[in-house]
């Protein structure tokens, strides 16, 4: 008997430490589910700040290159209404007067070709008797002395 009254507020026991700690595993956790929020918030808030700071660096990164652009763009005209003001200041093209001159050249150089015909032929070289080495040991001596 003594044995069942043991077993008996054990049992008691651990219904009521069994409610006791439910009771305050909610009244605590209540409080984990508020820091837990907490929490949350404070990292969102971060990742927020981090996503404006990172967005305002694009901007300016883009807003410089845009700069960059339009100085680049004025740049540019300027060069083109400078080239356009300057039509004398241009290295002048000799194309068409080259080619004229080359094909009025090259017509009276085949005028003169044809018209060129000479009364003596050249020397032969070949031939052992004419030429540049005519001539004999006589001249040769003849020059050493």
């Amino acid at each position: 008997m003594e044995l069942l009254v043991s077993l008996a507020l054990l049992v008691v026991g651990l219904i009521i430490g069994f409610f006791i700690g439910r009771f305050v595993q909610t009244k605590t956790g209540g409080n984990n589910a508020a820091q837990t929020e907490q929490q949350v918030k404070e990292i969102l808030a971060q990742q927020a700040q981090h996503h404006i700071h990172q967005t305002r660096q694009s901007l300016e990164s883009i807003e410089g290159q845009c700069e960059t652009l339009k100085q680049q763009i004025e740049e540019y005209e300027a060069l083109l209404t400078q080239s356009s003001d300057d039509e004398d200041a241009k290295v002048p093209f000799y194309g068409e007067q080259a080619t004229s001159y080359l094909r009025n050249n090259l017509k009276s150089s085949e005028k003169s070709k044809v018209n060129k015909v000479s009364d003596t032929q050249p020397k032969d070289f070949a031939n052992s008797g004419s030429g540049l080495f005519v001539g004999g040991s006589e001249q040769s001596t003849a020059d050493k002395s």
